[in-house]
């Protein structure tokens, strides 16, 4: 066997990278009983590496800080309870009425909208509940969709390449800013203040929510019941994400993107309130990230922290 033939087939750095990290990744899971059926897809990353080729390679260095922010955010659910002490409530809840009460005659505006499904049973009410279920749904897909396309066009044609690039750097920057926010000041939404009132966080009450109390919607209902934090309110990333893809519209100067963005932020946003799941405090801190993370990922500064990490 020739030289060439046993170099083709030893196993790249990258490509044991890959398999490692997956592994390493699913002993967590196991080790602190916090796996979930989804987690079982990862297990494809294996043979995916092992049996690709230098577009294989490009491919997991690309999407490496989305992959990773998926996984570091899907941890957090093993520290949410070392922050119950620090969760921000009754703080949030009175400047979101002193600001938007005016909105909702003196109460806030997602506890209103919660009140008003609460009161209705008609066509109306259930049409805008399950419209916002499905639109509060679709940034798990939305972004990635976007991302995904500049990849593949960005393979044959260096616009798109650089809008990838440009695009997930802010995407990333943003996504590990809100992580940390959340580290640093969690906050409670809007729905625990309609279970618990002013009341902190605590082992037992998390441990008892009943969720179908506090938001419409089943689907809702059983996303939030398994998602890996609650007290991850502010900043809002089902906020912060339209504005970021607005200021990638903004970029490429196209008329009916940024017309389709801006309604779909608008829905987003009202999605969030209708669902009791975030005050519109939130939804602006989401979006001065955004802001922030965009500069930031643009700056000749980043670009040089960027070429010497690499």
């Amino acid at each position: 066997m020739s030289s060439d033939v046993l170099t083709k087939q030893r196993i790249q750095p990258w490509q044991a990278t890959v398999c490692l990290f997956v592994c390493a990744y699913l002993a967590l899971g196991l080790a602190t009983n916090s796996l979930r059926a989804y987690h079982g897809l990862m297990v494809l990353a294996i043979p995916g590496a092992l049996l690709s080729g230098e577009r294989g390679r490009r491919f997991f260095v690309d999407w490496a800080p989305l992959f990773v922010f998926w996984l570091v955010y899907d941890r957090l659910r093993l520290v949410q309870s070392l922050l119950y002490s620090r969760v921000a409530v009754e703080e949030p809840f009175l400047i979101e009425r002193a600001a938007f009460g005016w909105l909702a005659k003196g109460d806030v505006p997602a506890h209103a909208a919660h009140a008003w499904i609460s009161s209705h049973t008609g066509t109306m009410a259930t049409a805008l509940e399950w419209t916002a279920q499905l639109v509060y749904f679709s940034h798990l897909f939305v972004a990635p969709a976007v991302i995904a396309t500049l990849w593949v066009f960005g393979l044959s044609r260096g616009r798109c390449r650089a809008a990838f690039v440009e695009f997930l750097r802010a995407f990333t920057v943003l996504n590990f800013a809100a992580i940390v926010v959340y580290l640093l000041a969690p906050v409670a939404p809007p729905w625990w203040v309609t279970l618990n009132g002013m009341a902190r966080p605590t082992a037992e009450l998390v441990a008892h929510v009943d969720m179908a109390a506090g938001m419409h919607g089943i689907l809702i209902q059983g996303m939030i019941r398994n998602a890996s934090q609650w007290f991850a309110a502010v900043p809002s990333l089902h906020g912060a994400y339209p504005v970021l893809l607005l200021l990638l519209g903004l970029r490429r100067r196209s008329l009916w993107a940024l017309a389709a963005i801006s309604a779909y932020g608008c829905l987003m946003w009202g999605a969030t309130v209708v669902l009791n799941q975030h005050y519109i405090i939130d939804l602006l801190a989401g979006a001065i990230l955004s802001i922030l993370a965009w500069r930031t990922a643009r700056s000749p500064g980043f670009e040089r922290i960027i070429r010497i990490g690499l």
